[in-house]
């Protein structure tokens, strides 16, 4: 989805549990991509822990995995060679 699109489309809120360690990464990478900026960049272009985890769901629809063999977590890591 384009950005275009994805900010036209209506924003929902989404309860999901993940490890610390992965919640840490997320704010980290997040806080990482701001600092990369010269200049302020306005709020709507800032880079938070939901636009990665917005990316990284593009990343999977974007992939070739067959959705109709994935039974378990481990079989999604082995078509996604991780």
């Amino acid at each position: 989805m384009s950005d275009f699109q994805q900010s036209k489309e209506k924003l929902v809120v989404v309860n999901i549990k993940i490890t610390r360690s992965q919640r840490n990464w997320l704010a980290e990478t997040a806080s990482q991509a701001r600092e990369n900026n010269l200049e302020a960049v306005p709020p709507g272009e800032r880079v938070y822990p939901q636009h990665l985890i917005s990316v990284a769901i593009e990343l999977l629809q974007a992939s070739n995995v067959d959705w109709s063999q994935v039974r378990n977590i481990e079989e999604l890591r082995k078509q996604l060679n991780l």
